[in-house]
């Protein structure tokens, strides 16, 4: 099998998919990879016999994990008893942890809101680990993606064998006894210690840094840094690599032989050492590749006549390893683009030699690599591409691996001296503090390929291309134009990504689900026209300082700009925001900061809220138009006219009644969109515009009973009505007097906080509602309305 393990992979990873996603299109692909081997490797009957074992059993085991992959809890159970076998997280006022119930066996997430300064500090202070604790608390199912293109929680923690979160009544350590700790147990606590360590005698500009470099925590970056490493993508700098494992080991390797010691003592002794090592650096896949690689070239090396083994053997040894072990594990991005990435730079490294690169030409093409390697990965998952990763990857790399990580780790040992504590801290904060403007610097250019979410055959298809360009390239490297051939991915996908967006002749409009708040875009076919009305922002105010967490969710960065991604929108023509609310405007901070803006619209008010003042300034300072709209503002784009209705010149009322009232026709439909509108406004609105034909209302201050008044419906008689509303909102709404007036009229009903977003797909003068979560309207039963 010498040079051929590497081609037991693919049946590895078709078995354990056919476990998971049954049994086509993979018995197909299982088919024609067979037919590959046989007529193009003229591999003996032998080992086929392998491959097909191979597969056969990793199918079985996939299965077997699918089966157990369920949950034994009714969702009833009220007193619960956990087993506490990592740390916490505390934010602000929540506490999270992932914990079993020791009568099931079962993982839970557990989230906790801490009830005052007090008791977080205690909770701080103390150690989860080993703890068993009687609780009280309520199961809920983790929630589903309510936006296209949105993050799937219950995905996610289905794909890591947690099927509820426990929302506890009281503190977790009210009651709790203690259990002998296992050693992964106490890793996992010296790796927390570890981390408190660095936060409390580290510089603060440094400490997080040092966390994710040295234990693998990235969650401590702050939001602004992260981001910009994603932009320009850096990412893998942050966390720990397989170079840096490579290095530990041969460090320590080379250490031990100075000190006399025998090669094959010294082999043994990292085998022992690597898994715990693994677990004090967080776990990450690419530490578990990276030590699993290790350990089989380690193994490979105390008996190279018998179990000979090149690196990309070890790599697919490791794969096999890791998805028999936790067949989920194939759905993690991080997992799928370390042994991508490996692989690729692997296979490429022949190659690279032959042509003889220097240093900087040897990062930019190994850079090139790896980013084509990730090109259908990073599609499927953030569809988007950093076109700026490979001059961030050639600054970036140099600067993190011969300064920067060198610093981190020396200061590490340092830390624990007190007259030493602070040697580094000038120059790492030097160090820290360069790298993350400059990280911002090349993020804020527009060097982002977005084509938005892709189907599953198009994946496929630049996968292929990227298997095709390598190899076209490797047999070829001697001509001048081999390295071109690297770019045939993009290429493709700057030709589909402009064929799309210019030649569709589909529109849409968008209710996103944004909580509490508002948010609607419109899609004009063709890419005549993007707009998006209102932003949605955060309703959590008045929290005490010890209450406020680290990152507050934004609807607008966190919810609003991942849509539009996953719409491949890179522009919006009109960003319009109806009136100063938080719950309206509250996310435009986040959505300019990501997404190109021509113009902003704000309605012609005497004064303004202190919200619309700053997003003012923030536009101004971001060179973005402002324009002020009254009443009788228009714009026409693909055939379609948008008029503002609403409100007077120089309004000097409330802002409510101040928000700006917007009317267009789409596929043949009237629609209205009216922010917060009063009823006292709407009457004002039916005496200005009695013939006015509106066929889809969005409801006033979502659905309210001071909004969508009966004189209001019975006037104009929608036949659709849309209510963007936050689930369980402590205002109540939608109120029931409200659903009443527009049942009686009846019309259909979506609403966020039951359908998730509301989708409508038109082309020409017909179109056809959706929504992303299973219709449960009020007024007619059935899930599409046209």
């Amino acid at each position: 099998m010498k040079g051929k393990l590497i081609f037991l992979a693919p049946p590895a990873l078709l078995g354990t998919m056919l476990a998971l996603h049954g049994p086509h299109p993979i018995l197909a692909a299982f088919f024609l990879y067979l037919i590959f081997l046989t007529k193009f490797k003229r591999f003996s009957p032998r080992v086929l016999c392998i491959v097909i074992t191979i597969f056969m059993l990793f199918a079985l085991a996939g299965n077997h994990s699918v089966q157990k992959n369920h949950s034994a809890l009714s969702g009833m159970e009220k007193e619960f008893f956990l087993v506490f076998d990592s740390g916490a997280k505390i934010d602000g006022d929540r506490f999270r942890t992932i914990a079993k119930d020791r009568a099931t066996g079962e993982s839970l997430s557990i989230i906790y809101k801490i009830k005052s300064e007090r008791e977080k500090m205690l909770l701080q202070r103390a150690s989860f680990f080993g703890r068993q604790c009687e609780v009280k608390g309520t199961l809920e199912q983790p929630p589903h993606a309510k936006n296209p293109g949105g993050f799937d929680y219950n995905r996610y923690l289905e794909q890591n064998q947690i099927h509820w979160i426990l929302k506890l009544d009281s503190n977790p350590l009210a009651k709790c006894g203690t259990k002998n700790v296992s050693l992964v147990e106490k890793l996992r606590k010296y790796r927390q210690e570890g981390i408190s360590h660095i936060m409390a005698n580290y510089p603060l500009e440094s400490a997080s840094l040092a966390s994710a470099l040295i234990f693998g925590e990235q969650s401590l970056l702050g939001e602004d840094v992260m981001s910009a490493y994603k932009k320009i993508g850096i990412t893998h700098l942050l966390a720990i690599s397989g170079m840096q494992v490579t290095v530990l080991a041969g460090v320590i390797y080379m250490f031990g032989l100075r000190l006399g010691i025998v090669r094959e003592r010294m082999a043994i002794f990292l085998l022992s050492i690597l898994p715990l090592y693994a677990i004090i650096a967080g776990g990450s896949p690419s530490v578990i590749r990276s030590v699993l690689m290790a350990g089989i070239l380690l193994m490979g090396g105390l008996r190279p006549s018998s179990f000979p083994i090149s690196q990309t053997g070890a790599l697919a040894l490791s794969f096999m390893a890791f998805i028999f072990w936790d067949p989920f594990t194939l759905y993690d991005p991080g997992f799928q683009l370390s042994y991508a990435v490996t692989f690729s730079l692997l296979v490429s490294a022949s190659a690279l030699k032959k042509k003889h690169f220097g240093g900087v030409m040897l990062l930019a093409v190994s850079s090139l690599i790896s980013q084509i390697a990730a090109l259908p990965i990073l599609l499927f998952h953030f569809f988007e591409l950093p076109l700026a990763s490979i001059l961030a990857n050639i600054l970036f790399i140099p600067i993190y691996s011969f300064i920067l990580m060198p610093v981190v780790y020396f200061s590490f040992p340092l830390s624990f001296f007190e007259g030493l504590a602070y040697a580094l801290g000038p120059l790492m904060n030097s160090l820290v503090i360069l790298s993350e403007k400059l990280a911002l610097l090349l993020a804020r250019t527009p060097f982002q390929l977005n084509p938005g979410e892709q189907p599953t055959t198009a994946i496929v298809f630049y996968a292929a291309a990227v298997l095709y360009s390598f190899t076209v390239w490797e047999k070829n490297l001697k001509k001048k134009w081999a390295v071109a051939v690297l770019l045939i991915p993009f290429t493709l996908l700057v030709v589909q990504e402009g064929g799309e967006r210019f030649s569709s002749h589909t529109g849409e409009v968008v209710m996103i689900d944004v909580g509490q708040g508002e948010s609607i875009f419109v899609s004009l076919p063709g890419g005549k026209g993007n707009y998006l009305i209102d932003t949605g922002g955060n309703t959590d105010f008045g929290k005490k300082a010890w209450q406020q967490t680290k990152k507050d969710f934004d609807p607008g960065r966190d919810v609003v700009v991942p849509f539009l991604k996953a719409r491949g929108i890179t522009k919006l023509d009109k960003l319009i925001l109806t009136h100063g609310d938080e719950d309206h405007i509250g996310g435009a901070a986040g959505i300019m900061e990501n997404i190109k803006i021509d113009q902003i619209l704000v309605p012609d008010m005497r004064e303004k809220s202190e919200n619309e003042e700053q997003v003012i300034q923030r536009a101004r300072k971001l060179q973005i138009d402002v324009n002020e709209v009254s009443k009788d503002a228009f714009w026409a784009a693909g055939g379609v006219k948008f008029l503002v209705l609403s409100p007077e010149k120089n309004y000097k009322g409330d802002r409510n009644g101040g928000s700006i009232v917007l009317f267009a026709e789409l596929a043949d439909k009237g629609w209205l969109f009216t922010g917060d509108l009063t009823e006292e406004a709407e009457k004002e609105l039916v005496a200005q515009y009695p013939e006015l034909k509106i066929d889809v209302l969005k409801a006033g201050h979502h659905g309210s009973k001071t909004s969508t008044s009966s004189y209001f419906l019975e006037h104009y008689k929608p036949s659709t009505v849309l209510i963007s509303a936050g689930v369980n909102n402590r205002f109540g709404h939608p109120h029931k007097e409200t659903l009443e007036r527009i049942k009686e009229v009846g019309a259909v009903v979506y609403r966020t906080d039951l359908n998730g977003a509301v989708i409508y797909s038109f082309t020409g003068k017909s179109g056809t509602f959706s929504s992303v979560l299973p219709y449960t309207g009020a007024s007619k039963d059935k899930k599409k309305a046209k």
